[in-house]
C-alpha cells in the first residue's frame, strides 16, 4: 500500500470482533514499532504483547465507567491482542552518561539535558509506527491509555518502565463506524496553513 493511503486511512477502531490477528501479523506490527527514532540509540523502549482472553479482560476492566460515560462498549476487551508500550527513562539517562555522549553533551547536567523527556517521544513514534502497520497489514487498530500500577502489577514490568499505553490490534466490527470519534464529527481537521508557520511563527 502506498505510503501515503496508510496514513490517510490511519484512524482510532473502537469495535473490533473476536476473530484473533495471526501471529506472524503481530510479529510485523511490533518490528515495524521497534524501528522508530531512538534518541541516542538508547533503545529504551519495550513491549509486552497479550493475547490471553482473561488478562485482557482484567487490563481493561478499569477503563469501564469512563467508556460507559462516554457511550462506548468496552472496546478495549474486545481487542484480541494488546501491545503494552513501555519505556525506561534511566536507560536513556544511562546511555547519555557514555562516553561517545558526554562528548556530545558536554557540561550539560541531567536537568537542562531532559528538559524535553524524549523517551516519551520515541515512545510515541513507537506507538504511531505501529498504528500504520496495522492500516498495511489490512487490520484495525487503536492507542489507549492504562492503569499504570495494575500493568506492572498484572504483566510483571520492572518498575524502572513506564507502560505509556496500549495499542490494540483486531478486525473491525461492522458496527466500527458508529463509535469513532466524537470530537473528530464535531471539529474539522485544522487546514495546512493554519498549522505550518513557514520561517516564522
Amino acid at each position: 500500500m502506498d505510503f501515503r493511503d496508510v496514513v490517510r486511512r490511519r484512524k482510532m477502531v473502537r469495535s473490533f470482533t473476536d476473530e484473533p490477528v495471526a501471529a506472524d501479523v503481530v510479529q510485523r506490527v511490533l518490528d515495524t514499532g521497534r524501528r522508530g527514532p531512538s534518541a541516542g540509540f538508547s533503545q529504551g523502549i519495550e513491549f509486552v504483547v497479550v493475547v490471553d482472553h482473561e488478562t485482557r479482560q482484567r487490563i481493561a476492566a478499569p477503563a469501564q465507567e469512563t467508556l460507559d460515560i462516554s457511550g462506548h462498549h468496552n472496546f478495549i476487551a474486545q481487542a484480541p491482542a494488546h501491545i503494552v508500550v513501555c519505556v525506561s527513562p534511566e536507560v536513556y539517562r544511562s546511555r547519555y552518561r557514555e562516553p561517545d555522549k558526554g562528548k556530545v553533551r558536554g557540561k550539560i547536567d541531567d536537568d537542562a539535558l531532559w528538559v524535553v523527556p524524549y523517551w516519551y517521544t520515541d515512545a510515541g513514534a513507537a506507538m504511531n509506527l505501529m498504528l500504520l502497520a496495522a492500516v498495511d497489514e489490512g487490520i484495525a487498530a487503536a492507542f489507549v491509555g492504562g492503569d499504570g500500577d495494575l500493568l506492572h502489577e498484572l504483566l510483571a514490568i520492572p518498575k524502572e518502565f513506564i507502560p505509556i499505553g496500549i495499542v490494540l490490534l483486531g478486525h473491525a466490527a461492522p458496527d466500527a463506524g458508529q463509535y469513532g470519534d466524537v470530537s473528530a464529527r464535531r471539529i474539522p481537521r485544522r487546514p495546512y496553513h493554519e498549522v505550518v508557520h513557514e520561517g516564522h511563527w
